[in-house]
């Protein structure tokens, strides 16, 4: 559905209540505003939470609209980021969606360091809201493939000590060990330390070293280098924590208040709590008792200004005395009641002296959307208004409460929840309950009910075995969580899975609202429908403009050429606008392929400068997830690591998987003959395949580029500095570290700065440069990268970019144990049995996949999840046995 069309539709709408025409502007502008700003929700599933080196992260793409949780129309393209344990993104996928879909993968590279890894999706769009809602998910990454250290670390008094051993469990002795503290982007020290004879390093903490990053860098026996991340300890032990949140915001005088208690480990978990609530004269007038994850909630009536104090006693055996926020005897405060099954309840409490009988409005929306609105005079101490669930979507919403002016005074996020309305039932069976090693598994599903008008369904499924997986998988993030909660909650989720486990959690989600922020529409800023900084992105564009030479100043009017330097016959033409301004739009290409912008004037001159800005990704930010952060990962995960090892080795035996990059490079270097073209050539060839390659050796000494070169290259003559064909006598193209320059430029090039030049004349070398290339080519590479010379050398009407292109997904391997397959392992280790991204269901909502199991007895668990066309959310599981 297009945006115009949503906003049509939803601009039809209006509250079913008689207001003035004030009233009725001020809501109608916040739907229009809401309806101008959908708001995009993305869920990744993956076929698994914990990954090593060498393996692949499989993932399906979920993008959804709004509360209503329709597959978008809008983005066409997501983003997907791997942000390794310093916050550096270390591998990032652009991906195509149709119809809110998509699906790719992630290759885990062996030189991966060990740890809790980040995996983020966002759309562009959703990048003009805060990026506390991009989907946001910890992996734990082990490395068994460049790293086989297994690193294991505790605190000892004031010493934090590391002890270090091999997959053997042997100690690495006297092992040279280089160390960074870091803490908020600052180097508080480093240095060297090497380990005893049992392996261990111990280093003093300090006071400030609390929650620092401590990296170590060391080679293991096979010489390559090894690095691991650990999270610093604070010297002495810190308290549990205790906070409180008063319904409504405030505590009020003289009547009912609600409460919610937070309870909190100091790691950031949460922890079951007793908070007594007392009176100077110690009598207790409210208990309130939190769950597992530190959340709570409780009534109490204050009807004088006494000094309550909280005393809280935590499961530890640990307590803490706090002091309750400050009570008002002039305000507003509400008490929700979101338990029944067709109503959500609200009262609102008013101090005397705001009961002045003017307007108070009570409304029921998601980002101005707005599903229910009423109002009631001001003229007597309670209110209370009530929203038909029936009215409502499923999902976080947010109740707010607003004046005569239509200033808001209250608001407070709740969910409402309508299974009916919201699950998408997904009856799914195997063909057995339990299988031998090596037996081919059927899987059938059905989705919805008979009677549904529409049973079409968009499903993955992923199969894992869980026989040693030590975490329990539902308390995972799933598309529940994902989708209902995360995607609107700001913050850390303690088991996000918890709150949907055997049944839907309202109460503890409650809880949960009550004691975070959430997503919500600022009522006090302008509504007014401007243009957003982030445009939703229907396809790939390249922006960017001319300007004239060496200014800021735009070059108006340009003629510019796209063309791609893997088919240089592919080329599309544009004009810049009056700004210098251009833009490609509607482009498809994938990942790594670099491009030619050109630019000339009416005269077909080519003075003109080009600029191509890069697209920066949204900042970082720290993890919001932090607690679930773990370190050590390859000891965590020790067993699984040396399964996915020999796993590894049996794939490598086959010809089914390269081995270790680390090996490669060594037997690279020792047999590859050094070259002397540079390493960073642009050659489209490949560095040195040109018919000449002079190095920064074979150099003289002399003034300018072009002179020393003069009569040095074959097939090349000089004139007037610039270089041309001695076959046919065309002037040469010069290209710069990637860059299209002016042959007489050559002499602004400082020739100590020069690493290689490569001369192209052959066609068998120019065919790859199309028209460029008809009089040869020169490269020339610079010694330290673009940055050396290219800030001396400007190119002229011509730029080289590499703009990021749609990633092409890999096909997961399926092994076939039928008797004429060849599809087969001679080891079958897998730990992700199976991965199913595309799965569709017919117009009776049915389906079905199949899979081998592997060599392993034990558990293995089906996950399916997907969305259906009415915008129901699905999410099964079924498990089977191999013995």
């Amino acid at each position: 559905m297009s945006l115009k069309r949503i906003v049509l539709l939803w601009c039809l709408w209006l509250p079913l209540v008689v207001f003035g025409q004030g009233e009725q502007a001020f809501l109608s502008k916040m739907n229009t505003y809401q309806a101008h700003r959908p708001v995009e929700k993305i869920h990744l599933q993956l076929d698994k939470f914990a990954y090593t080196a060498g393996e692949t992260i499989w993932f399906k793409l979920y993008n959804v609209l709004d509360a209503n949780r329709w597959l978008s129309n809008l983005s066409q393209i997501a983003y997907v980021d791997l942000i390794d344990p310093k916050g550096d993104i270390v591998d990032k996928v652009k991906i195509p969606l149709v119809n809110g879909l998509g699906m790719a993968d992630i290759t885990l590279i062996d030189t991966l360091v060990e740890g809790t890894y980040r995996l983020r999706a966002y759309t562009n769009w959703m990048r003009n809201d805060a990026s506390d809602y991009f989907y946001d998910q910890n992996l734990t990454i082990s490395n068994g493939r460049s790293d086989e250290v297994i690193a294991s670390y505790k605190q000892e008094g004031n010493q934090f000590v590391v002890q270090l051993n091999d997959l053997k469990k042997a100690p690495l002795p006297k092992t040279s060990i280089r160390y960074t503290i870091e803490k908020n982007g600052s180097s508080l020290k480093k240095g060297r330390l090497t380990t005893d004879e049992n392996g261990k390093i111990s280093l003093p903490l300090a006071a400030d070293f609390a929650d620092a990053k401590l990296s170590l860098s060391f080679d293991n026996a096979q010489k390559s280098t090894v690095n691991k991340i650990f999270k610093l300890p604070a010297i002495e032990s810190r308290p549990n924590s205790v906070q409180f949140f008063p319904e409504g915001g405030s505590l009020l005088l003289g009547g009912m208040n609600g409460l919610a208690v937070k309870s909190l480990r100091p790691n950031g978990k949460g922890i079951k709590s007793t908070t007594y609530l007392l009176t100077p004269n110690k009598d207790t007038v409210a208990i309130v008792e939190t769950n597992y994850l530190g959340m709570g909630s409780g009534l109490l009536f204050i009807d004088e200004q006494v000094g309550l104090k909280a005393h809280t006693v935590f499961e530890d055996g640990t307590s803490v005395e706090s002091e309750l926020p400050a009570l008002l005897s002039s305000g507003f405060n509400m008490l929700v009641n979101n338990l029944g099954a067709d109503r959500l309840y609200a009262q609102v409490n008013i101090s005397k002296d705001k009961q002045n009988n003017q307007e108070i409005y009570f409304l029921v929306q998601y980002m101005g959307r707005t599903y229910h609105v009423a109002k009631q005079k001001a003229n007597k101490r309670e209110l209370t208004f009530f929203a038909p669930k029936a009215s409502l979507p499923s999902g976080v919403l947010t109740v707010t409460i607003l004046d005569s002016d239509m200033r808001p005074l209250i608001e407070r996020p709740v969910f409402v929840f309508k299974n009916a309305e919201s699950i998408l039932d997904i009856v799914g069976q195997t063909n057995a309950k339990s299988y031998a090693p090596r037996k081919k598994v059927d899987v059938s599903m059905e989705v919805g009910e008979a009677t549904d008008t529409v049973r079409y369904a968009a499903l993955s499924a992923s199969v894992l075995d869980i026989t040693n997986l030590k975490a329990n998988t539902a308390l995972q993030a799933n598309i529940y969580s994902n989708l209902f909660l995360n995607a609107d909650v700001k913050g850390y989720i303690e088991d996000p899975g918890y709150y949907f486990d055997q049944t839907v959690k309202v109460k503890d989600i409650d809880q949960l609202l009550q004691t975070q922020a959430w997503r919500k529409l600022d009522l006090t800023a302008s509504l007014d429908t401007v243009k957003p900084a982030y445009a939703v992105e229907e396809a790939i564009s390249i922006k960017g403009q001319t300007r004239k030479v060496g200014r800021k100043s735009a070059f108006p009017n340009a003629h510019v050429t796209l063309i791609s330097t893997k088919n240089f016959m592919n080329f599309i033409d544009t004009v810049a606008n009056a700004n210098g301004d251009f833009e490609f739009n509607n482009l498809l290409f994938p990942d790594s392929v670099k491009f030619i912008v050109s630019a000339k004037d009416d005269k077909g001159k080519k003075n003109i400068d080009i600029i191509v800005p890069t697209v920066e990704p949204p900042a970082l930010g720290n993890n919001k997830n932090w607690p679930d952060e773990v370190y050590g990962v390859n000891k965590l995960m020790e067993e699984e690591l040396l399964q996915a090892k020999a796993y590894f080795a049996g794939l490598e035996s086959q010809g089914l998987m390269e081995k270790s990059l680390v090996i490669e490079s060594i037997t690279v270097t020792a047999r590859k003959p050094r070259s002397k073209a540079s390493e960073s050539s642009t050659n489209l060839n490949g560095a040195g395949n040109a018919d000449q390659v002079i190095s920064a050796d074979d150099l003289s000494t002399c003034a300018t580029l072009d002179m020393c070169l003069s009569g040095r290259l074959l097939g090349v003559m000089f004139r007037g500095g610039i270089p041309y064909s001695t076959r046919g006598g065309g002037e040469m193209q010069v290209i710069l570290d990637g860059m299209y320059i002016q042959g007489d430029q050559l002499s602004s090039i400082n020739v100590a700065d020069v690493a290689s030049v490569e001369v192209l004349r052959n066609s068998n070398y120019t065919a790859i440069y199309g028209m460029y290339g008809g009089n040869g080519v020169i490269i020339i590479t610079s010694k330290t990268g673009k940055d050396a010379i290219a800030s001396t050398v400007a190119p002229l009407g011509m730029l080289t970019i590499q703009p990021q292109g749609f990633y092409v997904s890999k096909t997961f391997y399926k092994p076939i144990y039928e008797v004429d397959s060849t599809q087969k392992l001679n080891q079958d280790l897998r730990s992700t049995i199976h991965w199913e991204p595309n799965i569709v269901t017919d117009k009776a909502g049915k389906a079905a996949f199949d899979f081998y199991t592997a060599d392993r007895p034990g558990k293995y668990l089906i996950t399916i999840e997907g969305v259906d066309f009415n915008g129901k959310i699905g999410h099964k599981t079924l498990e089977i046995e191999v013995k």
